[in-house]
């Protein structure tokens, strides 16, 4: 057995299996050589490794040396194996921590296994992800700082820091607030100043809802720009956090597929749209009435002045398009020509009056009578006469 395996692009990986996929996601983002990067029990030489995050010591235990010394050196195809063997030896998925609140059900875990060799019913994502470093710190959040939904989430709301610093000073940040007046984002997001990187770390599963938005955390998931403030202006947000706002749009849009209850569209100021999407800590204070918080600031109209919000709807919905995978298909060809309303006076003589080659240049009426004269042996091709009231058939059979 194993578990089945889909590129998701740029070098990282998932699975069909929506179980295994959140396990994966949680345990190293999909990045197959990813090192454990929080300090625990196993630090010191142990640490995990690899798509599931398997130690030295595991991976050695369930043979993983068959195919390599650790789970980074193996392949994905090759960990997802070894990952099996763990699970099925401990189907409860302790290993992982499975059965905890905001984890993964064993059952589905144990549903989600494959026969070696067995293809994925799944195709390949393209490869549309935006470069960015990613910092799965969510094991590190141990419940302070969070909650278990008691509904499914149905916006996304970016945020500004109001303060200096990068995405994990702000984590650290996040994690010292306690008691009325602790805080936490699903993500912390910041753009390097010098080279224009961007580092995401992952603070809240989005099983979970994070202390962000008061009453409105049950249903929404969070991001913060790292070190951004809300009087900045669209110069200074497109300077200091173009591609950050791009991967912002992309972390959205991987949310809204996975919660289809999340719409795809972007709800900018003054906030017409009162229902699920993507908008700002200000929409959930002037569309929703809770709070007073207009981050992430800006003019209520445009032309924004303030942030760019035309840029993160284009960056949206560029993500919600499929990237290319093989040569461009051209569009089908659409006949825009309008309707042309036919003259049906025209059409009425050229039926009635006109001469077709088919019929032997006659006309439908002569051709009809040459029709009459064979079936019953009368002479009426070549009369003239009409009428447009009732007759009788004159019989002309025999006659000269």
């Amino acid at each position: 057995m194993t578990v089945p395996l889909v590129s998701r692009g740029n070098g990282r990986w998932g699975s069909p299996s929506p179980a295994w996929d959140h396990l994966i996601n949680r345990e190293s983002s999909g990045i197959p050589d990813i090192i454990q990067q929080i300090h625990d029990v196993n630090s010191g030489g142990n640490e995990a490794e690899g798509l599931f995050q398997i130690t030295p010591k595991t991976w050695q235990r369930h043979n993983g040396t068959d195919f390599a010394a650790s789970a980074r050196r193996a392949t994905p195809q090759q960990q997802a194996i070894v990952a099996a063997r763990i699970f099925i030896r401990n189907p409860t998925g302790s290993d992982w921590g499975a059965g905890r609140p905001g984890r993964e059900n064993p059952h589905q875990l144990a549903a989600g296994l494959v026969p070696l060799g067995q293809p994925s019913q799944e195709p390949a994502v393209p490869d549309n992800r935006p470069d960015f470093n990613e910092i799965n710190n969510i094991d590190m959040e141990d419940g302070s700082h969070s909650s278990i939904r008691s509904q499914l989430p149905k916006n996304w709301f970016i945020h500004t820091q109001q303060g200096n610093g990068n995405a994990e000073d702000l984590f650290h940040f996040l994690m010292s607030t306690s008691g009325a007046g602790a805080v936490s984002y699903h993500y912390a997001i910041a753009e390097d100043p010098n080279d224009h990187g961007v580092t995401v770390v992952d603070i809240v599963d989005t099983d979970r809802y994070s202390w962000s938005v008061l009453n409105a955390n049950v249903f929404s998931i969070n991001a913060c720009f790292a070190g951004s403030f809300a009087e900045q202006t669209r110069d200074q947000w497109l300077a200091n956090y173009r591609n950050a706002i791009r991967v912002a749009a992309y972390l959205a849009v991987q949310d809204c597929k996975k919660y289809p209850t999340i719409a795809a569209v972007v709800i900018p100021p003054p906030y017409a749209n009162h229902g699920s999407g993507i908008s700002d800590h200000r929409f959930v204070t002037k569309a929703l009435g809770i709070g007073s918080h207009t981050d992430v600031g800006g003019p209520m109209a445009p032309p924004w002045s303030g942030f760019p919000w035309d840029v993160l709807a284009a960056d949206v919905n560029s993500f919600l398009v499929p990237a290319a995978s093989g040569p461009d298909t051209p569009p089908p060809v659409v006949d825009t020509t309008p309707p042309t309303i036919p003259n049906y006076d025209t059409l009425i003589y050229d039926q009635v009056a006109g001469r077709w080659e088919m019929l032997g240049w006659r006309t439908q009426v002569e051709s009809q009578a040459v029709v009459l004269d064979a079936v019953l042996k009368t002479k009426n091709a070549g009369r003239t006469g009409f009428t447009r009231g009732p007759h009788a058939i004159e019989d002309t059979k025999g006659t000269a």
